[in-house]
């Protein structure tokens, strides 16, 4: 190995560690949102939620970025638009299939079963992407998925309708990160964040209308603070904010090892939910986000770990 190559490697390492700060950051603000909406749910309906927070979301971006996004210009930025379309289908659809999933599962089924999209994104990763993962990003994985299932107090059982909606969302999460890795160096970032927040205030409006107001009869809505707090938090942070940052960095990294990062979305849901709702965390779930941690770790240090004994 050449003098010059381990400098030249480490640099990508810290472009690369600069990015996953940034991603740790974004799963970190999704954290706190479980909290959030449990003190919120009680007066709004889900999809009602999900609907007006999209809506925010779609009219602040288009406010901020109008110039970038050239809405003058319709007929050519079609073309790039379309991709947004695309993966922004896949975003919403692991939204709403965690979200009615939930209706017939426990919390702690669906967050371990959501994020079993670690095991599903080296395939997607090797199909639409055609790479194959590393060994420590795969071993890190794996320990990921065995903390949060301590996390989670998840035990195996025959799988309802509610657990296979929600691996539903899980692959719907996996496609939807693999698809943003390949897009987001190939299109607009503004481009491509138009085509993910329309499609998704699109196909929000039409699943509210058909689950909630004709097929459940559950649209409900009641003004207060907290929910209003709620509302712009995820909209404006957890969504708009969160998606930029994503679609920006992420390509930045590999699949895997974003999915790893954003699975510790639980650890810091735990952690805000302790916080705001005092709950308590037993002695398995404290071991749980330990293993965790390790697995994290070893994803993201090893391989640098090995080129530092090299060189």
């Amino acid at each position: 190995m050449t003098a010059g190559k381990p400098q030249s490697q480490f640099n990508i390492f810290k472009e690369t560690y600069k990015a996953e700060f940034v991603l740790i950051l974004v799963t970190f603000s999704w954290g706190l949102t479980f909290p959030l909406m449990k003190l919120s749910l009680d007066f709004i309906s889900v999809m009602l939620f999900n609907f007006i927070r999209f809506v925010i979301t779609f009219i602040f971006f288009c406010i901020i970025f109008r110039k970038e996004i050239e809405l003058s210009n319709i007929k050519s930025n079609y073309k790039y638009w379309k991709f947004g379309f695309l993966i922004g289908t896949f975003l919403f659809f692991g939204f709403i299939f965690q979200t009615i999933g939930l209706k017939y599962t426990t919390a702690s089924k669906s967050g371990f079963i959501t994020s079993t999209s670690i095991v599903i994104i080296p395939f997607a990763q090797y199909f639409i992407l055609k790479s194959k993962p590393k060994i420590e990003n795969i071993v890190g994985g794996i320990i990921v998925m065995a903390g949060l299932f301590i996390l989670t107090d998840t035990f195996f059982s025959i799988p309802n309708i509610g657990d296979i909606l929600t691996f539903i969302c899980a692959f719907s999460f996996a496609v939807y990160i693999v698809l943003l890795d390949k897009y987001s160096v190939k299109i607009n970032l503004h481009q491509l964040l138009f085509g993910q927040f329309f499609s998704m205030v699109i196909l929000s409006f039409v699943f509210m209308l058909f689950f909630e107001v004709y097929l459940f009869s559950e649209f409900n809505f009641n003004f207060k603070e907290i929910l209003i707090l709620t509302l712009l938090y995820n909209s404006l942070i957890a969504t708009l904010l969160s998606i930029l940052m994503m679609t920006k960095y992420q390509h930045k990294t590999s699949s895997l090892r974003a999915g790893i990062i954003y699975s510790m979305e639980s650890v810091f849901a735990a952690f805000f939910s302790y916080l705001i709702l005092n709950d308590k965390l037993n002695k398995s779930q404290i071991i749980g986000i330990f293993i965790m941690f390790i697995g994290l770790i070893i994803s993201e240090f090893y391989t640098l770990l090995k080129l530092k004994i090299k060189s």
